[in-house]
């Protein structure tokens, strides 16, 4: 009976030996992570084939929708994890058999990642040289008076091609494109801009001025962007808008006071907004019929509106000389154009700003751009 108890014993031990080792492979398994990468941080899901962000676990929806077993962590900070999140849905994202559905996605899943920014243009602030490496500003000839001028933004989204509003280029020729610099003054102690020239403008064929309507136009320059601190915006292709609750930015060169009168900023300046909801503009836009005969947000159109954090009287909003710039959803490394500065009332008002709906035009650009 002793011999017997030992050896009870002894395979007792084996087998809670063994369970240990279950308990601590599985236990790697679901904490495995790379201690190299960092918050913002280009990483890979699970599966090793799905492109992610490293985003703390409680800014990281995706986790809700998998199991905690499936979870790959990049990182530790302070009390939280770094996870690696997906960045959209794959069912919105992906076609059933794992591809992309838009070749823009596709090309943006190979884009250089962006620099690191703090993410925190009336009532804007400075922006700092990292903050819109695809963004340029338009060198613009008034037909009429032939005065060259800045006035309008353009957005980097291929190593050939920006993107813009129409109605900038439409009664004025486009002279080339200036890129990589924060300033419209010419300064030969900083870094010199890059200037671009057009080879060709493409304007949306259903582009209207009133009521404004598909106000869309591609730019395609003269030469590749080789530059490697250019690097190109990816295309929002989501169907529905970003949540009001979820920050987007603006940046643009334009009119840095309410009076309408031109006086343009010689540096880039940025601020924060976010959505409207749809039926909430369209009440806004009821309210005011009078206003260049727009009575409703059109389907390729959406609005935006931001209230200063420096003072509750006052909203962030883009102003003349804005148009074709961006607003941009950052998602880790990666800047998404949800739409482009096109349209609205008095800068700075309470009256929302219209932006074109570039997810409504995803199939027209990919046409021209990666036809």
């Amino acid at each position: 009976m002793h011999g017997e108890s030992v050896e009870l014993i002894m395979f007792q031990a084996l087998i809670l030996i063994a369970l240990n080792i279950i308990c601590f492979v599985s236990a790697f398994r679901i904490s495995f992570y790379d201690s190299t990468l960092y918050e913002g941080d280009t990483c890979f899901l699970a599966d090793g084939l799905t492109r992610g962000t490293c985003l703390r676990d409680t800014s990281c929806l995706y986790l809700k929708t998998i199991p905690q077993k499936d979870w790959r962590i990049c990182s530790f900070h302070q009390n939280s994890s770094l996870v690696c999140c997906m960045d959209r849905q794959p069912s919105s994202l992906q076609d059933v058999r794992g591809h992309f559905k838009h070749k823009s996605d596709e090309k943006c899943a190979n884009f250089p990642d962006m620099p690191q920014t703090k993410n925190s243009i009336l009532n804007g602030t400075i922006a700092d040289i990292e903050d819109f490496p695809y963004l340029g500003a338009l060198a613009l000839q008034d037909l009429q008076s032939s005065t060259i001028a800045y006035r309008c933004g353009a957005n980097l989204i291929s190593d050939r091609f920006m993107l813009t509003a129409a109605h900038c280029l439409i009664g004025k020729k486009l002279i080339h494109v200036r890129l990589g610099v924060l300033s419209l003054l010419d300064n030969l102690d900083d870094d010199p801009p890059v200037i671009i020239g057009i080879e060709d403008i493409i304007i949306h064929p259903n582009y209207t001025r009133r009521p404004i309507r598909n106000d869309i136009a591609l730019i395609k320059l003269n030469r590749t962007v080789d530059e490697d601190f250019l690097i190109p915006a990816c295309l929002y292709t989501e169907p529905s808008d970003p949540l009001p609750s979820v920050p987007l930015a603006i940046a643009g060169w334009g009119g840095v006071d309410s009076s309408n009168d031109g006086i343009m900023s010689p540096i880039l300046l940025k601020a924060e907004i976010t959505t409207y909801e749809r039926d909430q503009c369209n009440a806004t836009l009821v309210q005011t019929q009078s206003w260049k005969r727009q009575v409703q947000l059109y389907d390729d159109q959406l609005c935006a509106l931001g209230r200063n954090k420096l003072n509750d009287n006052e909203t962030n909003d883009t102003c003349v000389g804005d148009s074709g710039g961006p607003l941009e959803l950052s998602l880790g490394r990666r800047k998404y154009i949800v739409g482009l500065t096109s349209t609205g009332k008095i800068c700075g008002t309470r009256f929302p700003s219209v932006y074109t709906r570039v997810s409504q035009f995803i199939d027209w650009i990919e046409s021209i751009v990666w036809s």
